[in-house]
């Protein structure tokens, strides 16, 4: 399948204190885990970000379109830049996720607009499949002061897929620093 990949790394960092995606796991910036991961499956990765630093990583960082609107407004940023119909929606705090559960999600993703994981009880939403059609509902969601995704993903056609079968760790979200030390 041909597909675009977008992470996520325009958050405020407000309990880290600093940007997560470049803080260091494992003596490499966090966002370095989910590059490596990524570029197995596909080298189109739009970084989603109002720091300039990650260009350092050689791929294409863009800015929100839609200033201080959370991830929401990073997915429809990255969906409008990117190439493809297609695309693996990561948060830069997800260092653990593997190339198999990407697999598995794109497998699942033919006929919806969205394909993400359900692991533990809990649905990732910034764990996913994301399909260009959602640009025009997510855009009328921001536009309408309406940030949450969950809220967005009510308007289109979604598949949550049982993720049971892989480690809980490849769902493991970095928020603290207390988070982190238990991470390295």
């Amino acid at each position: 399948m041909n597909i675009g990949a977008i992470i996520l790394a325009g958050g405020k960092s407000s309990r880290m204190g600093q940007d997560k995606g470049l803080m260091l796991l494992n003596n490499k910036p966090m966002i370095v885990h989910l590059l490596n991961t990524v570029k197995t499956i596909t080298n189109d990765i739009i970084i989603v970000s109002n720091n300039a630093e990650y260009a350092q990583f050689g791929f294409d960082v863009k800015e929100d379109l839609i200033k201080n609107a959370g991830p929401l407004a990073g997915i429809y940023t990255g969906l409008t830049f990117s190439k493809h119909n297609k695309n693996i929606v990561l948060s830069c705090d997800v260092p653990f996720v593997s190339q198999k559960l990407l697999h598995f999600l794109i497998e699942n993703s033919v006929n919806a607009d969205v394909t993400i994981p359900i692991n533990a009880e809990k649905t990732h939403q910034v764990i996913g499949v994301y399909d260009k059609s959602c640009i025009n509902i997510f855009k009328d969601e921001l536009q309408h002061n309406q940030l949450k995704i969950k809220s967005a993903l009510n308007k289109v056609t979604l598949n949550v897929v049982d993720a049971n079968a892989f480690s809980s760790k490849e769902f493991f979200n970095i928020n603290t620093p207390i988070e982190l030390n238990e991470a390295q």
